[in-house]
């Protein structure tokens, strides 16, 4: 499945690694971390936010401003492809990286619900390119074989920081309210910063070769449109349902009259679940094919929510379902963005991630506003999952379109007009 590379100006070439690399995933790992850490907080601080009078912020409002965030990140996934053609991934990822991490520091000393909202667009732009330039880079430094389980690896920094962010929530909110958080999280990004930049820049340099032909608008030509309409449907889908529950995990299980403490367990479970199930579902992959244990991951995520939603699990039985719930939706999405990046020649996938990741962050963008509708409408909590739910099914359902023959001309269209450009 990799293209062949020839020589023109425009972006930069990757070829896929004969060795895999995985001091580089690491790297790249540490920085999904710190933008999970960054993305997720904001979920542990909405009870702290509702109560702060100074910032006179309603269900709905607080739903809004965490759809800001992921706005930014669609804006930002789409600029993606482009800033990588000009400046290259080390760049892209490390720039994003600072953003995000000085955005969110800066959200400590807002006054008002418009301000934090700008701050979150804000970080959201930074957090939307460093997503596909980290995944890509990572990709980039591994074997094919091993490409869906380094994009796991990768992704599963995310909700490593999002468990991070549920210790660290359980003991500065109480004490100190949500601002500190924020800036919590604006430090931990700047440290790690210091600790991968090494990493980053050599691996950068490592990857980049003769500009290639054509550039990152090839990813748009009509081979390829299929393959990029059903990973930006499936997208969606999956992050609706993903960021959805990271949104509203922790107020649902307050209205289900859990305690804070209770709830921060439970976020924790979560995200607790989202890394083993990272790890073990790319593993699986390996074994059984990338479609169909997608598949599976967004059938059982969707009962999950469902079964979260019906209030009769007893306290073992909604642990043991939120935990099976993070394994499975963020794995969903993980697979997806593994699908498409074997999809896609090396050279073109930065772009392609970035197109079906930045498009299907509406996903992101619609689910915290739409589960803050649904509770300021009176309707209730568990009407909220089962809206999840429902987009965790259809991002299933639609892999079933995404077959060998579309993702064979995909390559095929992209590696000729490579080659013949």
């Amino acid at each position: 499945m990799n293209a062949t590379t020839t020589t023109s100006t425009a972006a930069p070439v990757f070829a896929d690694a004969t060795r895999s690399q995985w001091a580089v995933v690491a790297a790249c790992t540490l920085i999904m971390l710190a933008e999970g850490f960054d993305l997720l907080i904001y979920s542990n601080a909405i009870p702290s936010l509702l109560m702060d009078v100074s910032m006179d912020i309603d269900k709905a409002g607080a739903g809004m401003i965490g759809s800001m965030a992921f706005a930014g990140m669609l804006l930002g996934g789409l600029a993606a492809g482009k800033a990588v053609a000009a400046l290259g991934l080390a760049r892209v990822a490390l720039t994003g990286f600072v953003a995000f991490s000085a955005a969110t520091a800066a959200i400590a000393l807002v006054n008002d619900g418009w301000q934090l909202g700008a701050l979150r667009f804000v970080a959201g732009l930074g957090l939307g390119v460093v997503l596909p330039a980290a995944l890509s880079l990572a990709r980039a430094h591994v074997q094919p074989r091993h490409g869906a389980l380094a994009i796991s690896i990768v992704m599963s920094g995310m909700p490593l920081g999002g468990m991070l962010a549920a210790v660290v929530s359980r003991y500065i909110i109480p004490a100190s309210g949500w601002r500190p958080l924020f800036l919590a999280g604006g430090l931990l990004g700047l440290v790690l910063i210091v600790v991968v930049a090494p990493a980053v820049v050599r691996a950068g340099r490592a990857v980049m070769a003769e500009p290639a032909k054509g550039d990152w608008r090839a990813v748009f030509k009509r081979s390829s449109r299929p393959v990029l309409l059903i990973g930006v449907l499936a997208t969606l889908a999956d992050l609706l349902t993903w960021y959805g529950i990271s949104t509203w995990l922790t107020q649902l299980m307050r209205e289900f009259d859990i305690s804070f403490y209770g709830a921060m367990q439970l976020m924790f479970t979560l995200n607790t679940g989202a890394i083993a199930g990272s790890l073990l579902t790319a593993s699986l992959a390996i074994r059984l094919g990338t479609r169909p244990v997608a598949i599976v991951a967004g059938l059982v995520a969707a009962f999950c929510l469902l079964a979260i939603a019906s209030r009769t699990l007893p306290g073992w039985g909604l642990f043991a379902a939120i935990a099976l719930l993070g394994m499975s939706a963020i794995s969903a999405q993980n697979l997806v963005n593994a699908l498409v990046a074997d999809a896609f020649p090396a050279c073109h996938r930065a772009a392609a991630i970035g197109v079906t990741l930045g498009i299907g962050r509406l996903g992101a963008v619609i689910a915290p506003a739409l589960g803050g509708q649904i509770l300021a409408a009176g309707h209730g909590p568990s009407w909220v999952l089962v809206a999840f739910a429902i987009s965790a099914l259809l991002g299933a359902l639609l892999l079933l379109a995404f077959n060998r023959t579309r993702v064979r001309n995909c390559l095929d269209g992209l590696s000729a007009n490579q080659s013949g450009a």
